[in-house]
């Protein structure tokens, strides 16, 4: 498929920003394949327990974003940013009631097998990660942002430095430094 094309993108977050609806849902239909790869990442960072496919956790970022104002974006990779936090919350919501309906809600269930006790774990690291994440939010925005958009995101170094206006060498450091720190917060819990 080929690559959207930035300009066009800019242009229809400006005018979906001004009130024009029928250029949001333009908007998601040039930007549709950048979101569905940015969604098969994120059903990857959960290690793929996710029930949602990709094209769900696109339908889920659509409902999102449409069901509110519409967002102010300056481009394509700020509005691609956005995208990406956003699939961030959708896949950890998900794995969060996985868990607690496969922790039996009100009830308490036996497990039948190592799958469930693997899928469980699975979920359990993926809330663990968000939850180290907004920790080093706390410490180092920046950092947790590039880790938002790298791993969640699935966007490049290159990317990442132009969305958030700052060098490939910056982005690098900071990637270095967050997953060092995220390491550390994991293997400590």
């Amino acid at each position: 498929m080929p690559e959207d094309d930035p300009g066009d993108a800019t242009r229809l977050l400006s005018a979906w920003r001004n009130g024009d609806e029928a250029a949001g849902r333009a908007l998601m239909n040039v930007i549709y394949e950048n979101l569905h790869r940015l969604a098969r990442v994120a059903q990857r960072a959960d290690g793929g327990a996710t029930a949602l496919q990709p094209t769900a956790i696109v339908n889920e970022l659509y409902i999102a974003l449409f069901s509110r104002e519409p967002v102010s974006c300056e481009n394509r990779l700020h509005f691609l940013n956005l995208a990406a936090r956003q699939m961030r919350n959708i896949v950890v919501d998900d794995a969060r009631r996985r868990r607690a309906a496969k922790n039996g809600g009100e009830f308490r269930k036996l497990p039948l097998d190592d799958s469930l006790n693997h899928s469980i774990a699975i979920d359990e690291r993926l809330t663990a990660l968000n939850d180290a994440l907004d920790r080093l939010e706390k410490l180092d925005a920046r950092a947790a942002k590039v880790v938002e958009m790298r791993f969640f995101g699935g966007l490049t170094e290159e990317e990442v430095a132009s969305s958030l206006q700052l060098s490939i060498a910056t982005v690098k450091r900071d990637w270095t430094f967050a997953r060092s720190w995220l390491l550390a917060q994991l293997d400590a819990e």
